[in-house]
């Protein structure tokens, strides 16, 4: 899948997270992306991992953090 943009919005409408200036997310480092790694069997069995690339599903492919560690909701 190739990589390509970001959303405006997470979809919940309205978000406090969306409307804040802010922090990139920490889990796709604000592109709105990630390359996690998936389990593939070849053909005699073995299991091997592969890297996939998909939107980050933290942020929403927003590329903002939605949920810091600390602190809370913005008002």
């Amino acid at each position: 899948m190739p990589v390509n943009g970001r959303r405006d919005r997470c979809g919940d409408g309205p978000c406090r997270w969306c409307d804040r200036g802010g922090r990139d997310c920490r889990f796709c480092g604000g592109t709105g992306w990630w390359r996690p790694e998936k389990p593939e069997r070849d053909a005699a069995g073995a299991l091997r991992w592969v890297r996939v690339e998909e939107p980050c599903r933290m942020c929403a492919n927003t590329g903002r953090e939605h949920n810091p560690l600390e602190g809370s909701v913005p008002a």
